[in-house]
């Protein structure tokens, strides 16, 4: 079954560029500044936090770091799974129209919103680069992981996301749980604090977050120029793989369901 639902999506590649364009421009259709708007709430947060901890709360430096860009460095990783993981787990049911009038791949759909996602998010890495520029970060191989830590993310995207979306045609409450599920998240992981200000005897906790893995490597390969830790990425990639594998096999199971429901 898992299988099945790859071949499938390698056998509509063709329709997931198209896809990600038009899901693009739907979003911002009738305004004037259209894809604009994807920077603005993001420049609007970081302007928000910058001012509240740097100048209110006086953090200065987090880890050798200047605040601002060791919070953008976590915060470009968490933008893309945060507007990813949203869009996808609403994919099926949003997208009732093809569902239920053609015969049509929906498993597709997970990957056109993560290529469309992909749009914004190297947009905000080239303005982190340029940050790292100004703050004088030198340029290192390292910095080529973050590739590395993107598929990290891809991967554990799709596979939850195909279990969110599948479970959303049946029960609508996902989508209300996920948002103040993202929201705890946010906070629960070390995006805007730093895990030294934590006391010693918890700081072993944060390993079992997988999110955590990847805003630290990011982090780590485009600031502090330091390889991903090989425990933590064996402990990631067997957490990614199993929702990868659980959310694959459940879409593929409630997939044929999708139409009649909706």
């Amino acid at each position: 079954m898992i299988a099945r639902l790859l071949g499938s999506i390698y056998c509509h590649q063709a329709l997931i560029g198209p896809l990600a364009w038009r899901d693009l421009q739907s979003r911002y259709a009738g305004t004037l500044a259209g894809i604009l708007w994807s920077l603005v709430h993001p420049v609007a947060v970081i302007t928000v936090f910058y001012f509240v901890f740097a100048i209110g709360f006086r953090s200065q430096e987090t880890a050798g770091i200047p605040f601002i860009l060791w919070f953008v460095s976590g915060f470009v990783p968490w933008l893309f799974f945060n507007e990813a993981l949203t869009l996808i787990t609403d994919s099926v049911v949003r997208n009732a129209h093809f569902i239920k009038k053609t015969v049509f791949p929906s498993e597709v759909l997970a990957v056109v919103h993560l290529a469309a996602c992909l749009i914004p998010h190297a947009v905000f890495t080239g303005i982190l680069v340029a940050m790292l520029a100004y703050y004088h970060v030198v340029f290192h191989p390292s910095m080529f992981l973050a590739l590395y830590f993107l598929l990290c993310m891809c991967v554990f995207i799709v596979g939850l996301g195909w279990l969110l979306s599948a479970m959303q045609v049946f029960y609508r409450d996902i989508s209300h749980g996920l948002g103040i599920g993202l929201n705890l998240l946010f906070w629960v992981t070390p995006i805007v604090w730093s895990p030294d200000n934590l006391p010693e005897q918890y700081r072993s906790i944060l390993k079992y977050n997988p999110l955590g893995y990847i805003i630290q490597g990011y982090r780590d390969v485009m600031v502090s120029h330091q390889l991903p830790d090989l425990g933590q990425s064996v402990f990631f990639w067997s957490v990614a793989l199993s929702f990868f594998l659980i959310g694959a096999y459940v879409f593929g199971r409630l997939k044929p369901e999708f139409a009649d429901v909706i």
